[in-house]
């Protein structure tokens, strides 16, 4: 590499570092908060009754991300490619072009969520299904909100900057949830009686996105040349010709995500489903690292392929998973260890979900290990790609949800989660090698990993059978791991250039 290369390189890196540690800090806040919504649910309804609100958010989830038609990573993908190539004056037109279908499919989506409500209640909840009904009714015109905010959201990434997704979208909507559902929670109120409070912070969120989009917006119309817009329709075919492979890989993920607990609501109780959703709440809120990096590099790593500089994107790609490594493979190898014990924060039975919380934190540690390798294929322009990547992941999920969940349970249900992460990742690593040309894991790879299975993984179960699992022996064990952990990663600093994420950081700060 040479010292231009270099010197380009760094910079890239430290603007990698400053968003990442902005998202990464709204994250932590966001991951707090939603395990404080867990908890809340938890301990004020029991386990049937988070059996039917996770059933009805699981609902909600998945027809919000299919709704948004991949519209958000294109908007990340064209309007940072745009700015980049000075074509400013057509970033109102791809907006537009993204906002308005996504509005409309959402109202399409709310409308058959709230009048195929009973029908919904009945085959993902028995035995409650009339109070399924009434959450997913209440709930259901909040979809289009839900849907629109976070597209608006990632419309502002594509300007540089993390600020307004991390306001709303980590810390705004987050901290109004839980303090809401715990007012009524102290009123003594029904499980179905907090869908007012889940969904109404996502319309405000709406509102809160959108305005600040189209300031963003007219911002940049100030200093782009009219001669050079497009019409509406040629920027129109272009943006979707993109995102519409995306929105059908989106949906194959978000599904991936929460079919499992749908189905496990389908053949076992609602009980058993509110262990399992308190389980693997855990787990998707402890990704909160590899959110907060993919929310840096995405425009980045678009912006530095746009210009060719391949070699500049790898390095942003493959500093950026051992950064994000050395953040979360820690708090997963702790979780998979003490799972029985950590469990017990949501109240009595939950410790049930002990082995499914083991399987998932285990596949976690691969997902995260091949870092945010899903965004450098979208950023390439390889939509189709992850698209035939989600459908293999879906695909093989349902089966193995189908053949695992009436034997197994819980415990059948996180298998066929972990295997369709698994292969997911590995298509992804193979097509970024092979086709992007592209190497995913960099220098100073197995130091990270070695350093954290020893020092988290390995002394944790010399903890846990030597001492047993209490409160005391985890903290000792927490804070010795992290201390030696930290050792190791304060030496080799300059390997994994945590130097220039520390001096970033300084530098941000003064």
């Amino acid at each position: 590499m040479s010292e231009s290369s270099s010197g380009a390189a760094a910079r890239e890196l430290r603007s990698t570092a400053r968003g990442s540690a902005l998202n990464l800090g709204g994250y932590i806040f966001s991951g707090i908060l939603g395990f404080a919504l867990v908890v809340v649910v938890t301990r004020n309804y029991g386990r049937q009754g988070a059996g039917v609100f996770f059933a009805s958010v699981a609902i909600f989830t998945i027809l919000s991300n299919i709704s948004e038609l991949g519209a958000d990573t294109g908007l990340v993908r064209f309007s940072s490619r745009l700015r980049e190539l000075g074509q400013n004056a057509d970033l109102r037109r791809v907006t537009l072009a993204a906002l308005v279908p996504v509005a409309v499919m959402g109202v399409i989506a709310g409308s058959a969520m709230f009048f195929g409500a009973g029908w919904l209640g009945h085959v993902f909840v028995r035995n409650e299904e009339s109070q399924a009904a009434t959450f997913i009714r209440l709930i259901a015109p909040f979809l289009v909100f839900a849907t629109v905010s976070h597209v608006a959201l990632s419309g502002t990434r594509g300007f540089g900057t993390m600020v307004p997704f991390v306001a709303i979208e980590s810390i705004g909507k987050p901290a109004l949830k839980p303090a809401a559902i715990l007012v009524l929670a102290v009123g003594g109120l029904g499980a179905a009686d907090v869908a007012l409070a889940w969904a109404l912070p996502e319309a405000l969120g709406c509102i809160a996105a959108v305005a600040i989009l189209l300031s963003l917006l007219s911002k940049a119309e100030g200093t782009a040349d009219p001669k050079n817009r497009r019409s509406l329709l040629e920027v129109g075919a272009e943006f979707w010709r993109f995102s519409i492979a995306r929105g059908l890989a989106a949906a194959f993920q978000i599904t991936v995500i929460w079919v499992d607990l749908l189905l496990l609501g389908f053949f076992k109780t609602p009980a058993e489903v509110g262990v399992y959703g308190a389980a693997s709440r855990i787990v998707t809120v402890g990704t909160f690292a590899l959110q907060a990096v993919r929310l840096a590099i995405a425009p980045q790593i678009s912006a530095l392929l746009a210009r060719g500089d391949r070699e500049g994107a790898q390095s942003v790609y493959q500093t950026a998973t051992l950064w994000l490594m050395a953040v979360s493979w820690p708090m997963f190898l702790a979780l998979a260890v003490f799972a029985p014990f950590l469990l017990k924060v949501f109240g009595e039975g939950f410790d049930q979900g002990r082995t499914a919380l083991l399987i998932l934190s285990l596949a976690m540690l691969v997902n995260l290990g091949t870092g945010n390798v899903t965004v450098v294929l979208l950023m390439g322009g390889k939509s189709s790609w992850n698209l035939f990547n989600t459908a293999v992941s879906l695909t093989l999920n349902i089966v193995l949800n189908l053949i695992l969940i009436p034997r197994f349970g819980m415990e059948g249900a996180a298998a066929a989660w972990a295997v369709s992460i698994v292969a997911d990742n590995a298509l992804a690593v193979i097509e970024v090698r092979r086709f992007l040309g592209m190497k995913p894991f960099g220098r100073g790879y197995a130091l990270v990993a070695g350093a954290s299975l020893l020092t988290f993984g390995g002394s944790g179960l010399l903890v846990r059978f030597a001492f047993g699992m209490t409160l005391s022996t985890f903290i000792v064990y927490a804070l010795v791991s992290t201390a030696v952990f930290a050792a190791v990663m304060h030496r080799y600093r300059r390997v994994l250039r945590l130097d220039i994420l520390v001096s970033s950081l300084r530098r941000d700060g003064g």
